[in-house]
């Protein structure tokens, strides 16, 4: 059901780079001969080069220095219930579509395999990636867009990154309905929950609650942002502005002082919520 080239191409990330046109590829390191050898704990390495579907427990591992890269043009599906381990080291390099389908019963797990980090990187134009994730509960993760890249959000809750959780490069971000940040009680890492660079961006993130970290979202690159009919709880700094930038925050709900543009940016609040919204965050 799963098919791999014997060749990987792309070398694993640090996490919060901004302002690179394409952080997840690197050399070409294909080891001797240029061949992967699958090893023998079963995890996935290489090139993924046609459609598939994951199912059960699918284990991402690392070989030759190399991340697992989804092909351009190539679409892997994920059914509901899937577990999702990252070995420490790995990382997935979307260039085609990750297409991970949840349900409400059975949501989709991604993890690390011990307490490692990983990344999933949406690759830029020409070959830029697609990440759809319905229904996701996703830990010590982040996820990376660059220029052309599409991901697309909703009923889906992600927390305790290593560093900073959703990173914007360029790219478009549609999230609904969804939650970065921790549950009451749950042990929270994440520096910054949404974390923009770059002119190319196109940010839609409504209805979702932005929560417990230092920072709820930087906003350092992006135009008309739209962040409405929200829930901004639990951050140091709700949001934090870079010249230039502008966002709407309108219809909100923050549990201190609504945010205040920097110099040189704009933020537009109108109609704030004064209660929790309660039609935001996973339904």
């Amino acid at each position: 059901m799963r098919k791999l080239l014997s060749i990987a191409l792309c070398l694993p990330l640090a996490a919060c780079t901004i302002g690179e046109d394409d952080p997840g590829s690197g050399g070409d390191d294909q080891g001797p001969g240029g061949t992967v050898t699958p090893p023998p704990d079963g995890s996935l390495v290489g090139l993924i080069s046609q459609d598939t579907t994951w199912s059960g427990t699918v284990l991402i591992g690392i070989a030759n220095q190399s991340a697992t890269r989804i092909d351009s043009g190539v679409t892997v599906t994920v059914s509901p219930g899937t577990v999702i381990k990252f070995k420490s080291g790995a990382s997935l390099d979307i260039k085609g579509t990750l297409r991970v389908q949840g349900t409400k019963d059975q949501k989709v797990t991604i993890g690390p395999s011990a307490d490692n980090a990983f990344a999933l990187v949406l690759g830029a134009a020409p070959t830029a990636g697609t990440l759809e994730l319905s229904y996701v509960v996703m830990t010590r993760g982040n996820i990376q867009t660059n220029a052309g890249s599409k991901a697309t959000i909703v009923d889906t809750k992600m927390y305790k990154s290593a560093g900073d959780l959703l990173i914007m490069n360029g790219g478009t971000v549609n999230m609904t309905y969804s939650q970065i940040g921790p549950a009451p009680g749950e042990t929270e890492t994440t520096h910054c929950n949404i974390h923009t660079g770059g002119d190319a961006n196109t940010i839609s993130i409504t209805h979702s609650n932005i929560n417990g970290a230092p920072y709820g979202l930087m906003l350092y690159g992006g135009l008309n942002a739209d962040f409405k009919l929200n829930n901004w709880y639990d951050n140091t700094t709700d949001v934090d502005t870079q010249p230039g930038v502008s966002g709407d925050v309108s219809g909100s709900w923050f549990d201190g002082a609504p945010p205040t543009a920097g110099s040189s940016a704009t933020l537009t609040a109108n109609n704030l919520a004064t209660g929790k919204l309660t039609d935001a965050g996973v339904r």
